[in-house]
C-alpha cells in the first residue's frame, strides 16, 4: 500500500528507518528477479538441448526404420559390411528406442505426414522371344462340342502364357581319340604298339578337371553373379546324384586364374588408355592370413576405365586400405596414364593425386552428398530443409543430363553457363544453413561434408569427361557386396586374390553387354587355343563382340 505525504512521519530518523526498510526489499525483489531469471534461462538450455537430444534420436530411428522395413539401395555406411546386418540393426533400433523412451515423455504419434504417392498399376512384362514355346491346344469336351451340333465353327483361339521349366539336364561328354596302325604292324603283334597314331587331345583350360567348360562356367556363375556359395552349389549338384566335393569347387577358380594370368596383365594395360577412371574400396574378411587374426578386415579395391563404349572393370585384393596398397597395384598402370580421377574422400586417393602429376583432376562424388542429405530427411516433412537441398541437388542432375550429349569444349561452356549457378546456389545455401545445426545432427554431417569437399565436388566443371558421381563403380561393386553376406568370407589370401579377378572378368563382361555365364563358357573353350597376347587380348570381353543369345 503506497502512503500518502500526510500520513508520513515527521521525525528524522523515523523516515531513515523506513527508507532503508524498503531499499532493502527492493534489493531483495531484485535478487529474487534475478535469481528467477537464472533459473528460467537454464531450464530453458535444458529444454533446448533435451529437444535437441529427442530430434537426434527422433532422426536416428526413422533412419533405421527406414533402411529396415523400406526397400533400399544404400545401407548405413557404419555397419556395412558386417555379417549379421540385419540382426545389429535391429539391436540398434532398439538401443535407440530405449535411449528415446528415458528421455522423452509421451507423445502423441505424429504419423506418416509425408504424401501418399500414387503408384501405376504394375503391367507384365512379355516372356524373351528367343524361348521356345509348346502349343498345349485346349478344345471343349467332346459332349459339349456334340452339343454344339454343325452350327458352330471354329475361327480362332483366346491365347496365354506362363513360363515353364525343366530340370537341367547335365550331360557327358565321352572323348573318343582315334587310333591308326599301319597294316603291317597291324599284322604283327609284336611291332603294334611302336607304329600308333593317336589323334591329339582336345584343348581345354583345365586337362585334368572333371568339368567341361560350360559346368566351370556354370559353377563360377552361381558364385560370383547370383552370390551362391559352393556349399550350397555342392548341396545342388548332390540333389541330381552328382558328388564333385566342396573342396574340388573350390579349387577350381584357384586353377582358372593360374591359367588366366596373362589376361590380368594385359587388363592393366587397358587402363592406360583410358581418360578417366572410377575408383572405389569395400571390405573383405579373409581367414588364414600371415600374421592377422580372421576377425580383421581386409579390403577389394576397385576401379573402373577403359573407354566408355570399352570399360573395364578390375578388382584388387590387399589386407591394407592404405595408400601402400593402391599405389602398389596401380603402379603399372600409372606410367602410361593420363586424365583424371573421381572418388570418394579417402585420403589415399588425395595423395595419388597430388604425387602423380599425370593425374590431371580428382572428382568428387554427389551421390555420396546426396546420401547424406537423404538420411538427414527421413522423418521430416517434405518441405523441410534436408529436403529443399535434396531438390536442389535433383535440378543440379537435371541440367548434367540435359548437356549429356555435348562433348569436349561445349560441354565445359555448358557447364560454366548452366551449370556453375546452380552450384553457387547450392554453396550459398549450405553456408546460411551451417550454424542452424548442433554437431551430433545428421544435417550437419552433411552440410559439412559437402562443404569440406566443395573443391571436388566441383571439379567437373573444369573436365569435360568428369562425371558428377562415381555410380559405375559402385554399380560394379555392388554385386561382391551381395556375394559377401552369403558367403560371408574367403579361405586364404590366394582364394581372395582369385575371387578378385574373377569378378573382375565377370564385371566388365556385364559392362560390354555379354551375359556373364556365356562370357565365361566363350572364354574357357576358345582360351587354350590362344597362344599369344594378342590372341588373348582378343578374347577379353570389351574386345570380343557379344553373342546374341545366352547360352
Amino acid at each position: 500500500m503506497v502512503e500518502t505525504l500526510d500520513s508520513l512521519p515527521v521525525d528524522p530518523n523515523v523516515l531513515q528507518k523506513m527508507y532503508l526498510e524498503s531499499q532493502q526489499q527492493h534489493a531483495l525483489k531484485d535478487q529474487q528477479l534475478l535469481d528467477l531469471k537464472k533459473e528460467l534461462e537454464s531450464k530453458e538450455q535444458s529444454l533446448q538441448a533435451r529437444d535437441a537430444t529427442i530430434e537426434q534420436l527422433l532422426e536416428q530411428l526413422a533412419l533405421l526404420r527406414s533402411k529396415r522395413f523400406q526397400s533400399q539401395s544404400e545401407q548405413l555406411k557404419h555397419i556395412q559390411g558386417q555379417l549379421f546386418d540385419e540382426a545389429e540393426l535391429e539391436a540398434e533400433i532398439r538401443e535407440v528406442e530405449a535411449a528415446l523412451a528415458q528421455i522423452q515423455t509421451a507423445k502423441p504419434d505424429q504419423g506418416n505426414e509425408s504424401a501418399t504417392v500414387k503408384k501405376d498399376k504394375p503391367r507384365r512384362k512379355p516372356l524373351p522371344a528367343k524361348l521356345r514355346r509348346v502349343e498345349v491346344e485346349i478344345d471343349v469336351s467332346p459332349e459339349e462340342k456334340q452339343m454344339m451340333g454343325d452350327d458352330w465353327v471354329l475361327i480362332g483361339y483366346e491365347e496365354s502364357e506362363q513360363l515353364a521349366v525343366q530340370q537341367r539336364q547335365f550331360y557327358v561328354k565321352r572323348y573318343k581319340r582315334a587310333k591308326y596302325v599301319r597294316k603291317e604292324d597291324a599284322a604283327s603283334d609284336e611291332h603294334a604298339s611302336c607304329g600308333i597314331k593317336v589323334a591329339p587331345a582336345p584343348a581345354v583350360i583345365l586337362p585334368r578337371a572333371l568339368a567341361d567348360a560350360s559346368l566351370l562356367a556354370d559353377v563360377l556363375t552361381n558364385k560370383y553373379v547370383d552370390a551362391v556359395s559352393f556349399y550350397r552349389t555342392d548341396k545342388a549338384l548332390q540333389r541330381d546324384g552328382i558328388d564333385i566335393g566342396y573342396s574340388t569347387l573350390c579349387q577350381w577358380p584357384l586353377q582358372l586364374v593360374e591359367q588366366l594370368k596373362p589376361l590380368q596383365a594385359l587388363m592393366m594395360e587397358g587402363l592406360q588408355t583410358s581418360s578417366l577412371w572410377h575408383l572405389d574400396e569395400t571390405t573383405l574378411q579373409v581367414l588364414q592370413e600371415p600374421g592377422r587374426e580372421a576377425q580383421q578386415k581386409s579390403y577389394l579395391w576397385a576401379i573402373r576405365a577403359g573407354p566408355p563404349a570399352k570399360p573395364i572393370v578390375l578388382f584388387h585384393y590387399h589386407p591394407r586400405r592404405n595408400y601402400a596398397a593402391l599405389k602398389s597395384w596401380l603402379t603399372p598402370a600409372l606410367s602410361g596414364f593420363e586424365g583424371v580421377i573421381v572418388s570418394d574422400e579417402h585420403k589415399p586417393y588425395n595423395r595419388l593425386t597430388a604425387e602423380h602429376p599425370s593425374i590431371q583432376g580428382h572428382g568428387g562424388c554427389w551421390a555420396h552428398c546426396r546420401r547424406k542429405f537423404t538420411d538427414a530427411a527421413k522423418g521430416r516433412k517434405d518441405n523441410s530443409e534436408p529436403h529443399k537441398v535434396l531438390g536442389l541437388i535433383a535440378i543440379l542432375y537435371r541440367l548434367e543430363i540435359g548437356i549429356s550429349h555435348l562433348q569436349s569444349d561445349a560441354r565445359t561452356a555448358a557447364r560454366a553457363e548452366l551449370v556453375a549457378p546452380q552450384l553457387e546456389k547450392i554453396k550459398l545455401y549450405l553456408d546460411k544453413l551451417a550454424p542452424k545445426y548442433p554437431r551430433t545432427n545428421l544435417m550437419q554431417k552433411a552440410i559439412y561434408y559437402a562443404l569440406n569437399n566443395w573443391g571436388k565436388l566441383t571439379a567437373f566443371l573444369d573436365h569435360p569427361v568428369m562425371p558428377l558421381d562415381n555410380n559405375p563403380i559402385e554399380r560394379a561393386i555392388r554385386p561382391f557386396t551381395l556375394g559377401r553376406r552369403n558367403w560371408l568370407f574367403s579361405g586364404s589370401p590366394r582364394g581372395a586374390s582369385a575371387s578378385a579377378f574373377i569378378y573382375s572378368l565377370v564385371e566388365t563382361a556385364k559392362a560390354n553387354g555379354w551375359e556373364p555365364r556365356a562370357y565365361l563358357q566363350t572364354l574357357f573353350e576358345k582360351y587354350p587355343e590362344a597362344k599369344n597376347d594378342e590372341e588373348r587380348r582378343a578374347l577379353l570381353p570389351m574386345n570380343l563382340e557379344p553373342e546374341v543369345e545366352a547360352r
